[in-house]
């Protein structure tokens, strides 16, 4: 009899494998896109082509990588997946989510009922990083990364490694992230928005077509308010990127210098009838460019001076579409509550340029051949 046993057993294990499902009998959908058009859900989805994973483990392949697409339209999002269900032939697997893209017409007039979909569906991780678009969908997901690397391992995927290494960049935004910050009270969304372009990088003297971060969309209150591009948020990239660069003409002397580990602290008085709010921000600095050591001072001053300006040019852009890129209300809201439910009665409190107040810790001069110096 327990020679029965032990030969049952194991076959008791064969047979409920019966039911999984082989890995490559399976489309894997790591890109995401939703748009509104024409009072129709469109959903894109990117594909997952195993010749990818070959060249992800290899490094790179000698041939541009393939992009498989799905398209479909339906009254709902899950309507249109399951169009797109209809022609793939193979069980669609959400769990490699990667990139989640929304379309201009949905940030506009469906958002909130497309974030309630996706925050209940089990099916659909909440780790993906999540753009904005004003382009095609198609043309997103298309774009190319160079020397045949594998779409998956792009920029859009893995932003923070690039905000890391290069700095420079629109802070990223994961799908949990987007959907706490947009039912969180007094508080401004800030959506990376996606582009495409094809005249930074050539391929011999062709165009090629490679995605890039061109500025955000502004979310407030649950709200659409508006876009702003690169430019207008150089003053907001500044002291929320680990690493950044700017250009200073000093009597018509160009000095690049490196901003680096930004901190910044939001005061607010109640000293007078309407509360005033102020930043005071702590950097590290380094000269990239030959200088003087005798003029650290005139050039540290000068830097202040131009922070300040960039700062408060990106805090003006944004109020001009309502928004509250340096989160005044969310922290009025959080730590000086009574003073935020005084303030909705009445006007807000706007940040002055003499209440941006600089602090250099480490400035440092760094030209391989130069001398050194601290100050």
């Amino acid at each position: 009899m327990k020679k029965i046993v032990m030969i049952l057993i194991p076959l008791l294990f064969l047979t409920a494998c019966r039911e999984i499902k082989e890995i490559q009998y399976q489309a894997y959908a790591v890109g995401l896109g939703i748009d509104y058009i024409d009072e129709e859900f469109s959903v894109t989805v990117q594909f997952l082509d195993f010749a990818n994973v070959a060249k992800t483990e290899e490094g790179k392949g000698d041939q541009p990588s393939k992009v498989w697409l799905g398209k479909g339209k339906g009254k709902s999002i899950e309507d249109a997946i399951n169009k797109i269900n209809q022609g793939i032939q193979l069980p669609i697997n959400f769990d490699q989510i990667k990139v989640i893209v929304f379309g201009n017409s949905l940030l506009k007039s469906k958002l909130q009922s497309t974030l309630a979909v996706l925050d209940a569906s089990y099916n659909i991780r909440l780790t993906g990083e999540v753009y904005g678009t004003d382009q095609p969908l198609e043309k997103v997901f298309t774009a190319k990364i160079p020397f045949y690397y594998p779409y998956n391992e792009s920029q859009i995927s893995y932003p923070n490694v690039m905000e890391e290494e290069q700095g420079s960049t629109i802070p990223s935004i994961n799908l949990q992230k987007l959907i706490y910050q947009f039912n969180e009270k007094a508080t401004t969304t800030l959506l990376p928005s996606l582009s495409v372009n094809n005249t930074i990088i050539k391929e011999d003297e062709g165009e090629y077509v490679v995605p890039t971060i061109n500025g955000v969309y502004i979310i407030r209150n649950k709200e659409w308010k508006g876009f702003l591009n690169v430019n207008d948020l150089m003053g907001y990239i500044l002291v929320n990127s680990f690493r950044t660069s700017l250009t200073l003409d000093i009597d018509n002397n160009l000095i690049d210098i490196e901003v680096l580990k930004p901190s910044m602290k939001h005061k607010v008085s109640n000293k007078k009838q309407l509360p005033s709010i102020a930043l005071d921000i702590s950097i590290d600095a380094s000269v990239l460019s030959l200088i003087d050591i005798t003029r650290s001072k005139e050039i540290q001053q000068e830097l202040k001076k131009e922070l300040v300006n960039q700062i408060y040019s990106s805090y003006e852009k944004s109020r001009e579409i309502e928004g509250d890129i340096f989160q005044f209300e969310n922290f009025l809201y959080k730590y000086h509550h009574d003073t935020w439910k005084s303030v909705r009665k009445q006007e807000f409190p706007t940040l002055k340029k003499g209440d941006i107040h600089i602090k250099i810790d480490n400035f440092k001069s760094v030209p391989k051949l130069n001398n050194n110096f601290q100050s």
